[in-house]
């Protein structure tokens, strides 16, 4: 028995391309917090915490529920293309409030900031679970170990490639001495990226029986 790795590195770009969003996420929503909207450190952590005890409730729901559902491309697939879909529409939403406030200073763009970040933690939250339960439905279960592996290896490259694009079109010489960063480009440019890479992993994966 011989692990295909060709077929597990292509599930593994679902994966992949959910590492580099939580490295945006990660990298990204806090200085706006902070910078834009001059909210301190403590209201700025309370709000990006609300996405683990969110977790607590939505990953194992969402896990669940995949474990029920049939679909023509499987259990995972529908969570992760919804799921990354509206969180992708969600995150270039954000920038554009927050370019508002900083033009306006409108609690309008502030409140509405803070709503479209629940729904994304929402939305964020609703392929997790099936992301990560995708290798093991496609691996026989002796293989499992060096499958996780790659799908391991894959998470760490997502977020290479976002700290990567990041550093080159938002290096130090551009954004030293501003009062705000548009963000906006880097937000769109992940449309094209995580579609092509979870649609990669939605043709390979895509009319196997265990999915």
């Amino acid at each position: 028995m011989k692990l295909d790795s060709k077929r597990t590195v292509l599930i593994g770009l679902a994966f992949l391309s959910i590492s580099a969003f939580w490295q945006l996420y990660d990298s990204i929503i806090p200085p706006i917090l902070t910078n834009t909207f001059h909210l301190n450190e403590t209201v700025s952590g309370a709000i990006m915490a609300a996405d683990n005890v969110l977790a607590l409730f939505m990953l194992p729901l969402f896990g669940s529920l995949s474990d029920k559902c049939s679909t023509p491309i499987g259990r995972r697939m529908p969570f992760i293309l919804a799921g990354t879909t509206v969180s992708v529409i969600l995150m270039n939403i954000l920038p554009l409030l927050d370019n508002g406030y900083a033009a306006t200073g409108s609690r309008v763009y502030m409140a509405g900031f803070i709503m479209v970040l629940g729904l994304l933690l929402i939305s964020m939250g609703t392929y997790r679970s099936p992301a990560v339960a995708l290798m093991p439905d496609l691996t026989p279960k002796p293989l499992r170990s060096r499958g996780n592996a790659i799908i391991n290896l894959m998470g760490a490259l997502g977020g290479i490639t976002y700290l990567i694009t990041a550093a080159l079109m938002y290096p130090n010489s551009k954004v030293e001495g501003l009062d705000h960063v548009n963000y906006q480009p880097l937000f769109f440019g992940g449309i094209l990226s995580y579609g092509y890479l979870c649609c990669g992993s939605l043709h390979y994966s895509q009319g196997a029986k265990a999915l």
